[in-house]
């Protein structure tokens, strides 16, 4: 009997082994890179030019204007000014807020309370006023206090709180 030396494993398995190892990991590089969180929405990261925000800002005035000549009711006035606010909070982040409800808007901003839309809805409401301070959750809740006190007792301080709270956020973000 003859002692036959080892075969060795021909060239073009190696070949098939490398492209493989090079597939599957280009592979597990896409799904990594593909599926990380997206960090490019951040709200507010949009610069506001001064000409700009002072059409803002003169729509707020006209919209003031028409509350003292007597023109809009309490709820057309938190109307106008929830139109105007989501327009405003679009322009600064660059999401899709004129069609996204309260929870929606809540949702997609990050927030420095409670993570819960609900638990932060209902903070909002007890306390009558925005509580967070990131700047798209400030107008989430904003919106949010403005749905209930279109049937308020008294429309007059309501509607100046609502005015001095659209200014705040016009001026400030």
């Amino acid at each position: 009997m003859e002692i036959m030396p080892p075969v060795l494993m021909p060239i073009w398995m190696i070949i098939v082994m490398i492209i493989g190892i090079l597939l599957v990991s280009a592979w597990l590089l896409r799904t990594f890179l593909v599926t990380r969180r997206d960090t490019s929405l951040e709200v507010g990261d949009i610069p506001m030019a001064p000409r700009e925000r002072r059409q803002w800002g003169e729509r707020l005035s006209e919209i003031a204007q028409r509350w003292d000549s007597g023109e809009l009711d309490l709820r057309d006035l938190h109307l106008e000014l929830a139109a105007l606010l989501r327009g405003f909070a679009e322009a600064r982040s660059g999401e899709e807020i004129t069609t996204a409800t309260v929870s929606e808007i809540l949702d997609m901003a990050d927030t420095a309370g409670p993570h819960s839309v609900q638990e932060r809805r209902r903070s909002v409401r007890e306390a009558g006023r925005p509580l967070d301070t990131n700047p798209l959750g400030h107008v989430g809740e904003l919106l949010a206090v403005w749905e209930q006190p279109s049937f308020d007792r008294e429309p007059e301080s309501a509607a100046v709180e609502a005015l001095n709270h659209a200014r705040e956020v016009v001026t400030q973000w």
